[in-house]
Parts: structure tokens; C-alpha cells; sequence
């Protein structure tokens, strides 16, 4: 019996974790062009190299390449501390980072909801779960107005602004992230974000 529960316990987390996979490779943005552009580049530069060696190995003295003779001759003529150099050289250099930047995993385009079956991925989108608990913050006895908006560089936590006419709300502050809290237990996120409550007093 304790053996069959531990398996279904070790099933149900593997089963979890394919499920995240699949959300994060199914709802993260592609930038196939992106790829796309680096890969060509990365391809002719790389072909023209190969053409270049092999010519000089082989001993030939032209070079088969049309445009690289003339690149030849202009640099050697130039010092490494040249103004044109260098901004060529920085030139490449952002271009390098560019390409490094857009193969970097693209933001999630919603937050993934927790699942057990691997087959199965849902998302719910920000503008949604924005609504959502803003509105879970509207039910709260007292709250006039509430916005919601992430927090931090990778947008893991939830600032709830929350507004009130009363002049003293005690435990209103706590009662807002409660609900909030609920309303997040009910969606189920993939990852739980942390939530924090900034309530003011609106003045009549």
C-alpha cells in the first residue's frame, strides 16, 4: 500500500513537470525570424570562410570570393586603432549581440496554469488575470477602486492598488490580499506569484 502511494506520488510530479514543459514550449513566442536571420548569416559568413581557406590552402593566389580581394586590401592598409575600423568592429560587435538577444527565450505570452495531465497545457492570459483578481479586490466590502499590475523584472509578483473611503480600514489590507489569494488558489497558476497590497484612502 505505502509503495503504491509513493509510486502515484512520484507519477503525479513527473506528470506535472512535462505539463510546465509543454506550456512553456507551447506559449513562449517562436522568433523563428530572428533564427532565422542569424542562421543565414551565420551560414554565408561561415561558407565564404570556407571558400577562402580552402583557395589558400591550395596555395591559389586570387581569391574566389567576389568583394573579398578589395576588403583585403582596404584592411590591410588600415591600423587597428582607426576610427573606421573600430566603429566596424563595434558595428559587428552589437550586431552579435543583437542575434544573441533575440535567441534568448522570448516572455511567456500568459501565465501558465497548473496541470497533471502532460497531453494538456492552458494558459491564462495577463490582461485576464489582471481583471480577475482586480475584481476579486472589488468584492471586498469597502474597496472602491483596485488595479493590478506585475512587479519586478520578471514580473513574478502582483501589486494590488487598492482604494477606500474609509479613513481608518483596520485589517483591509489583509482582507484584500486574502482575496486575492483566494481567487488565485481557484485559477490554479503553474507558478504562484507573490502578492502585495497598497491601500489608500480616497477622499470624498
Amino acid at each position: 500500500m505505502t509503495e503504491t502511494l509513493v509510486q502515484d506520488v512520484i507519477e503525479e510530479a513527473q506528470n506535472e513537470r512535462r505539463a510546465r514543459r509543454l506550456a512553456v514550449r507551447e506559449f513562449r513566442p517562436r522568433r523563428a525570424l530572428a533564427g532565422f536571420m542569424a542562421a543565414l548569416l551565420v551560414t554565408v559568413v561561415g561558407g565564404v570562410a570556407a571558400i577562402e581557406l580552402l583557395a589558400a590552402v591550395l596555395g591559389s593566389g586570387v581569391h574566389p570570393v567576389p568583394g573579398v580581394a578589395e576588403a583585403a586590401d582596404a584592411l590591410r592598409g588600415r591600423a587597428w586603432n582607426d576610427p573606421h575600423v573600430l566603429i566596424a568592429a563595434a558595428g559587428v560587435a552589437v550586431l552579435g549581440l543583437a542575434f544573441l538577444l533575440a535567441a534568448l527565450p522570448g516572455r511567456l505570452r500568459g501565465m501558465p496554469l497548473a496541470g497533471s495531465d502532460p497531453r494538456l497545457a492552458g494558459v491564462l492570459g495577463r490582461a485576464a488575470l489582471r481583471r480577475t483578481l482586480a475584481d476579486a479586490a472589488l468584492g471586498v466590502h469597502g474597496i472602491e477602486r483596485a488595479r493590478v499590475r506585475g512587479r519586478g523584472p520578471f514580473r513574478r509578483r502582483l501589486l494590488v492598488r487598492a482604494a477606500t473611503h474609509y479613513r481608518n480600514p483596520a485589517n483591509l489590507a489583509e482582507l484584500v490580499r486574502r482575496a486575492v489569494d483566494e481567487r488565485l488558489d481557484r485559477i490554479e497558476p503553474m507558478h504562484r506569484p507573490d502578492v502585495d497590497v497598497r491601500l489608500g484612502w480616497r477622499k470624498d
